[in-house]
């Protein structure tokens, strides 16, 4: 059976974050075609996209018993890798699948991704203008430049790199989240959300697009902007780490309010104990704050969220 235009379509749904959609005709392909690989393989980077990580590693499992020498597969080896965050195992898995095939552009660019994780910058930058040299004008390839010079706080560049991403695909999400994240770095709240709420009409579970909402309204909120800031900085740590700053905010609050009592100043003392209660009682109240402006804002869009 030809099923290259479908194939095609489900591409175009994964290119705008339409997941949903691409998942649906994947499942409608391999009822008719079981022993695809390709299609088990989209499948799989599908489902990592919802981050349904033992799904997408099953439906990885048989496209490699069929296929096992498609370079594609090892680059959705390496998107899990990445959700387990294995980092090592993802540059592992983008050369397994670049020794396979090395024009395959999405391992190109998740090694740039990876390299810029780890603020080598140099490569990063050298994986893209490998990219750009055997795709120049593929969407993805012109929002990796435009995300490295975001990250490197280049802002004017990444505009042009976001310009022109938006300008070869309107529709695609990743450059549609890219002018998003731009237009905030810029100040430009309206252009920020309306590239946001874009991409939410179309893929409603984008998380990407729910933290960069987040994000446009914590900057519009004073009473939220400081928590979010703080709370988004914690959620980089990990637990174990986050737990550690957490307690020691509370035993340096102690300590200080103990030494300023020994000194002879109670009402100092008793200032920062009430100034720790009232940082925990923020915190307590801006935390269903948020969600109650950000289920308001969501209902904008038309469809019903528990988020």
């Amino acid at each position: 059976m030809n099923n290259d235009y479908e194939l095609d379509l489900v591409r175009s749904y994964m290119d705008r974050g339409q997941t949903d959609q691409a998942i649906d005709l994947l499942k409608k392909l391999l009822s008719s075609e079981p022993d695809s690989a390709i299609c088990h393989g989209l499948l799989a980077s599908c489902l990592v996209s919802k981050k349904r990580v033992y799904a997408a590693e099953y439906e990885l499992k048989i496209a490699l018993s069929l296929e096992p020498n498609y370079a594609y597969l090892y680059v959705v080896y390496a998107q899990i890798s990445l959700l387990k965050n294995k980092i090592n195992q993802v540059i592992e898995f983008c050369d397994e699948a670049l020794a396979l095939d090395p024009e395959e552009i999405d391992a190109i660019l998740l090694k740039s991704e990876i390299y810029l994780l780890k603020n080598d910058n140099k490569n990063a930058l050298n994986c893209i203008h490998q990219a750009a040299s055997l795709a120049p004008d593929n969407v993805e390839v012109i929002c990796a430049y435009g995300e490295f010079y975001l990250a490197t706080g280049d802002v004017k560049k990444a505009y042009c790199y976001a310009e022109d991403a938006l300008k070869n695909d309107p529709g695609s999400s990743d450059a549609n989240l890219l002018m998003g994240e731009v237009q905030l770095k810029r100040g430009n709240i309206e252009e920020a959300m309306y590239h946001v709420r874009f991409v939410i009409l179309q893929t409603p579970d984008s998380n990407r697009a729910l933290s960069l909402l987040g994000n446009i309204k914590s900057r519009q909120n004073i009473f939220i902007g400081a928590w979010w800031r703080f709370n988004s900085w914690v959620a980089t740590l990990g637990d174990m780490k986050a737990s550690l700053v957490l307690i020691s905010g509370y035993l340096f609050f102690n300590l200080l309010a103990q030494v300023v009592f020994d000194l002879g100043h109670q009402g100092v003392s008793s200032a920062i104990s009430y100034a720790w209660l009232g940082l925990v009682i923020y915190t307590w109240v801006a935390i269903p704050y948020y969600h109650k402006i950000l289920k308001k804002e969501l209902q904008k869009f038309s469809f019903n969220n528990d988020f």
